[in-house]
């Protein structure tokens, strides 16, 4: 009797391990900050090219990701995260969408990619991020953005100086 009662022990036991286990690996992945980051980088590309029609087609995709973030997604760190930076967030990325000035989305991009680096920091991509630095955005003061690419392309200058800039660090 003894050893059955064990073994029915073991076996609840087991299950619920493999159970937590399978939750907490679920809850980490994150998965509703993959299309905010895929229109952030959307977003990016187009300062790059210059492009405001663009930048503002991109800023409205990445307000729409934005709002469709599950909180349920988010593990305990992120969610506490995302909750400190959720609004700053999309508040510049509605400012870049209202805009059709180029240096003025721009500047809201400061702030926008400061905030998507803390977001993207903790809820740690499947794929390298390359948190890039520009020393002479933001009226001197520098500027940083995150990039799938090694390669530096300034979204701050865009062909004017499109390689100042340097990664400061992977994700």
């Amino acid at each position: 009797m003894l050893t059955f009662t064990i073994m029915k022990f073991n076996k609840i036991f087991l299950s619920v391990i493999f159970l937590c286990m399978f939750t907490v690996g679920y809850s980490q992945n994150n998965t509703s900050i993959k299309p905010v980051l895929n229109a952030y980088l959307g977003l990016k590309d187009a300062l790059v090219a210059t492009n405001n029609e663009q930048a503002v087609l991109s800023a409205s995709g990445l307000v729409k990701a934005l709002s469709a973030v599950n909180t349920a997604d988010l593990n305990a760190a992120s969610n506490k995260t995302w909750g400190n930076i959720s609004n700053d967030l999309i508040n510049a990325a509605k400012l870049i969408q209202t805009s059709n000035d180029i240096s003025v989305q721009r500047d809201q991009f400061v702030a926008l990619s400061s905030n998507m680096y803390l977001l993207v920091k903790e809820t740690k991509a499947d794929v390298p991020v390359y948190y890039q630095f520009c020393p002479m955005a933001n009226k001197g003061k520098g500027a940083n953005w995150l990039s799938l690419e090694n390669k530096v392309k300034n979204p701050y200058y865009g062909s004017r100086m499109l390689s100042c800039g340097k990664v400061v660090e992977t994700l």
